[in-house]
């Protein structure tokens, strides 16, 4: 069974044949595809030079630590934030339905 190899498919395979990572399979197929279409070579080439341009962001474990810590805190002050509106609208829901009841009671 054959398939056709484009541009998307060398793209994927592209970090692991940079890298040597590539099975041996794969490197010739991305070598024969850049054979058959050498200015692709300079788009693969280009994108790896716009990644070593953007910086890499390293962070201490104890900054990491604040980070992770401050998220965990946002998200449990929205979580509450929903369970509150949750529980208020459940109040007003029961208030609701007893004045509901209570009228019905009455024969009004």
């Amino acid at each position: 069974m054959m398939y056709d190899v484009t541009r998307d498919v060398v793209s994927d395979l592209w970090p692991l044949y940079r890298d040597g990572d590539a099975s041996q399979d794969s490197r010739k197929l991305v070598e024969a595809f850049l054979g058959a279409d050498p200015g692709f070579s300079g788009v693969l080439q280009a994108g790896d030079r716009r990644e070593r341009v953007m910086p890499s962001v390293r962070f201490s474990p104890d900054a990491e630590r604040r980070l992770l810590d401050a998220a965990r805190e946002r998200v449990r002050l929205r979580l509450l934030v929903i369970g509150g509106g949750i529980a208020l609208a459940a109040l007003i829901l029961i208030a609701a339905l007893g004045g509901l009841l209570f009228m019905m009671g009455r024969g009004l």
